[in-house]
């Protein structure tokens, strides 16, 4: 049967109309991007919100710039069945780092429609991502796609290829609590067409441009927002098709059990609310998510991860929290923790000065300890530290750049100090701490002040470093 121009246009609109809410009916899905079908089982138990996060290989689909994230191997497989098992999905990727920091990856991507014998909708993908130069710690990435389409909607119509392009960008900025904003930018089917062979027409899928961002709150904690826009120029689009996915995750037990939760909302249904969990061991997981629509019905989700190599995605790594930083007189005192369940072999403190053009290491030696007094700083010049775990004998992570400036006590906090360190010596400690309380509130960033709250409020009296500790550069 051969399709006339406006049958194939007709066609052409469905590629997108499942993603809009319009359509429920067995359409092109893997020629639109999110909403009912997506990919990634933690992905979609976010409800697809996932461009900003895209740090599993399901990023090809998502944003490819995400998969720059990854530092070692790893293959997902996922089995999907929605609309109420009306179409079954099977998607396969598999991302590989290179030592030249660009990051490969192959995916396949399999729809079937159980109440149309034959019809299938297939899509190939090769992905590429790089991180960015033109910011400094790897915090710009980007990436892009190459897709291949072929479909057989069944029913005789005949098969229908097609190519297309997707391009994506992802933001990373780190804060020194240790949190982090990402912001992620994609355009997909940037240059996408597909051809019916019956009829061999031509008709162009719109592309979509989708801005997302992310924020973790801590190494368990995560919250993440998409807004896609459809760009076209059809007045079935143009405009309005503006949506909304949002999601929100947490892990628990050391990284271990993950818990999701997720909503898309569409532009003529009821939104779509969404569900998910995840398991995770040393070299493998496995992820469920579970969707609800009042009209369209339920969607399942099941994958399963093989990581080749030591690290595990979403195992807690040791990576310093700078939680305290106070100066005195030439001094800058440190103290971190890193993530409940993780462990370091020790640490190695970097400093350099607004002056200096490289970071050194400001102490020779491992810390086994996770606090340092450094001395001879120079009063009231910034400077940068970064603290590195080592594990197995190797530097691996890094907390984000703290900036201190070192001074001495301000002349009013002094007099309240003074009071205090004589009553502390005359064992007067309740009149010691009023006094040492005064001098904090004048001055409540110094180091001498804070150590000798530290005596007063402990009862062995160690102060923020213990003698035997009590040294530094």
């Amino acid at each position: 049967m051969k399709l006339n121009k406006k049958s194939s246009k007709w066609f052409g609109v469905l590629a997108v109309v499942l993603l809009a809410g319009l359509e429920t009916s067995p359409s092109f899905a893997l020629f639109d991007r999110g909403g009912i079908i997506g990919v990634g089982t933690r992905a979609m138990g976010l409800s697809g919100a996932f461009v900003a996060v895209a740090d599993d290989p399901s990023a090809a689909y998502w944003n490819p710039a995400g998969l720059a994230q990854l530092e070692q191997p790893e293959l997902l497989g996922m089995f999907g069945s929605y609309l109420n098992d009306k179409d079954r999905n099977l998607y396969f990727s598999f991302h590989y780092p290179l030592s030249n920091g660009i990051h490969l990856a192959l995916s396949t991507n399999n729809l079937f429609y159980t109440d149309i014998s034959g019809a299938h909708e297939d899509q190939y993908t090769g992905s590429v991502a790089i991180p960015l130069d033109v910011i400094s710690g790897k915090r710009l990435l980007l990436g892009a796609n190459f897709r291949y389409l072929l479909a057989d909607p069944g029913n005789g119509i005949g098969i229908i290829q097609g190519a297309g392009v997707d391009l994506g960008f992802l933001f990373r900025q780190p804060f020194k609590d240790n949190t982090e904003f990402k912001a992620g930018l994609t355009l997909t089917d940037l240059s996408t067409a597909v051809r019916y062979d019956n009829s061999g027409i031509e008709q162009p899928v719109p592309s979509v441009l989708t801005a997302g961002v992310a924020y973790l709150f801590d190494p368990y904690t995560l919250v993440t927002v998409d807004v896609p826009w459809t760009l076209s120029d059809d007045s079935l689009f143009g405009g309005e098709d503006v949506r909304f996915r949002g999601g929100m995750e947490h892990w628990f037990f050391d990284g271990r059990l993950g818990l999701r939760a997720g909503f898309i909302s569409f532009l003529s249904l009821a939104g779509e609310f969404s569900l998910g969990a995840s398991y995770r061991m040393e070299s493998w997981a496995i992820d469920y998510a579970y969707s609800n629509h009042p009209d369209l019905g339920n969607g399942h989700r099941l994958s399963a991860s093989y990581f080749f190599g030591s690290e595990t995605p979403g195992k807690v790594e040791p990576k310093p929290f700078i939680v305290r930083s106070f100066v005195g007189d030439e001094k800058i005192y440190l103290k971190w923790e890193i993530p409940e369940g993780s462990q370091a072999d020790g640490y190695l403190v970097y400093i350099k000065s607004d002056e200096d053009k490289d970071f050194f290491r400001a102490k020779q030696e491992l810390l086994q300890t996770k606090y340092c007094l450094l001395r001879k700083a120079k009063n009231g010049v910034r400077y940068h530290i970064i603290i590195r775990s080592v594990v197995g004998g190797q530097e691996k992570y890094s907390c984000n750049e703290w900036v201190t400036t070192p001074q001495p006590m301000s002349a009013e906090a002094k007099r309240y100090y003074s009071e205090a360190v004589g009553f502390f010596n005359q064992k007067n400690l309740s009149t010691a701490l009023y006094s040492a309380r005064k001098a904090e509130e004048l001055d409540a960033n110094n180091y001498e002040i804070k150590d000798l709250l530290e005596k007063l409020e402990t009862s062995h009296h160690e102060g923020l470093v213990p003698e035997e500790n009590n040294g530094g550069n």
